[in-house]
Parts: structure tokens; C-alpha cells; sequence
């Protein structure tokens, strides 16, 4: 069973890493062609999962990482030669209160960032005589609105990137969601372009199905995850139990 490395986690809070995503795309094509049913068969479950929590006010938030994590989970079974059933893909399930706790937050600052944006845009309605219009505050609110709005796109697509190894070292660290932000980004801040690059290329990887009617997705969105298990099983983790001496000469640079 992999887990966090501790020692590799403080290295990269001040060094940088070598990514390598041709071959984490390489070992995740081999992955899947040699155990493609169960990932099928996993994302048709998730995928009926996911449509139905749209019915719900908070499904949603409670499923998604745990569902992302199940691709994650069962690459690494299935790497080390393990029977892979589908009630393994659930092993997500056992963090949702970190991850529930991780998306309040994420909602949170998100409405934060954007309140301003909402505010400026409602501004002509209570200030505005409806028989006299405020020519000058109706554009200079939306002059503002699409101004802001770009800054606050680019924001949070950086505040996002400083996040993306939040659900992985929640799951393989059993760390608080608080902890896990911080971690997150003191090694993401190091190698900022690489991680941005590297969510675009699994982004990419992962809705290539989506071409074939969404059908194809039930194989492309394991490609994509079983990317960011390589990469992490390079960069963070270990086998449980490991000692220091069994992990000489890691991608430590």
C-alpha cells in the first residue's frame, strides 16, 4: 500500500522536481490496456453516481474526490499485480469528511473572490431611477464587472493550481484538509508552471472520451488519473513500511 512520504514531502517544499509526463503517459496507456474492464466498469458506476447527486443540494461535494480518488486507488492495485474488484474503487470514501471540509473552503473563497464582481453588476438596479438612467454608473460598473472578472478568473485558476495535490495528500497522508492546503502549497509554489502544465495535459487526457459522445470518457478519465499516480508514486510516495536506505536515489535533485 502506497503511502506519504514524509521525507520527500520536506524535500520539495524547497526543491524542484523533474516531471516526466511523457512517461507517466506511457506507463498509464500500458496500465489500462492490461486491466481496462474494472476502470470501465468503475466509471459507468461513477459516472450514474455523479449524474444522481446532481439531484441533491450537497451530493456533489460529499462524491467527487472520493469518486476521483477510486481511479487513483485502483491503478495502484492493479500496478502491484493485486485483484481489483469494484467495491475496491471505494476506498476514497473513508476521508469525505476532509474533503467535504476542503470543498466548503473551496466554495468559500471562491464566493469571496467573486462577491465583488456580483456586487458592481447589481449596483445599476439599486441605484438607478428607472426613468432616469444612469448612463455613466451603468458602464463604469461594467467596465469594472469585465475587468474584474478577469482578475478573478486568474486568481482562482492560480489559487487552484497552489491546491491540486490537496485530495492526493488527504488520502495517501490522512492529513486535515487545513495541513493538506498548506503542503499543497509550498511544493506546487516550486514548480508552478510544471503543475500547471501538468493538470492541462491530464485535463486534456481525461476529456479526449468526451470527442466520442462522452462514451470514450469511461477509458480516457482513468488515462488521466492513472497520470497523476505515477507522478505522485514518483514525486511523494512509498510503500508502506519503507525504510530510508530503500529510498536511495529518488528523483531528488
Amino acid at each position: 500500500m502506497k503511502t506519504l512520504d514524509y521525507s520527500k514531502v520536506e524535500y520539495y517544499k524547497t526543491n524542484k522536481f523533474k516531471f516526466d509526463i511523457g512517461i507517466y503517459f506511457n506507463q498509464s496507456i500500458e496500465l489500462f490496456t492490461n486491466n481496462w474492464q474494472p476502470f470501465v466498469v468503475y466509471s459507468l458506476v461513477a459516472a450514474v453516481l455523479f449524474i444522481v447527486s446532481y439531484f441533491t443540494i450537497i451530493g456533489m461535494i460529499l462524491i467527487a474526490y472520493p469518486l476521483m480518488i477510486g481511479y487513483l486507488i485502483g491503478a495502484e492495485r492493479a500496478e502491484s499485480g493485486q485483484s481489483l474488484e469494484l467495491k475496491d474503487f471505494f476506498g476514497g470514501f473513508k476521508n469525505i469528511g476532509n474533503y467535504f471540509i476542503y470543498s466548503i473552503i473551496v466554495t468559500v473563497i471562491s464566493l469571496v473572490v467573486l462577491s465583488p464582481y456580483f456586487i458592481f453588476t447589481l449596483m445599476p438596479l439599486l441605484f438607478n431611477d428607472p426613468n432616469h438612467l444612469n448612463e455613466g454608473l451603468l458602464l463604469g460598473t461594467t467596465l469594472f464587472g469585465m475587468f474584474y472578472m478577469l482578475f478573478a478568473i486568474a486568481l482562482l485558476f492560480v489559487l487552484q493550481a497552489c491546491m491540486f495535490l490537496v485530495p492526493y495528500l488527504i488520502h495517501y497522508g490522512n492529513m486535515s484538509a487545513i495541513d493538506a492546503m498548506k503542503t499543497s502549497y509550498a511544493i506546487v509554489k516550486n514548480n508552478f508552471w510544471w503543475f500547471v502544465l501538468f493538470a492541462i495535459v491530464v485535463s486534456l487526457v481525461s476529456s479526449l472520451g468526451m470527442v466520442a459522445c462522452y462514451i470514450g470518457a469511461i477509458a480516457s478519465y482513468p488515462l488521466g488519473y492513472m497520470m497523476v499516480y505515477f507522478m505522485l508514486k514518483e514525486m511523494l510516495l512509498t510503500d508502506e513500511g519503507n525504510t530510508e536506505i530503500d529510498r536511495l536515489g529518488t528523483n531528488q535533485e
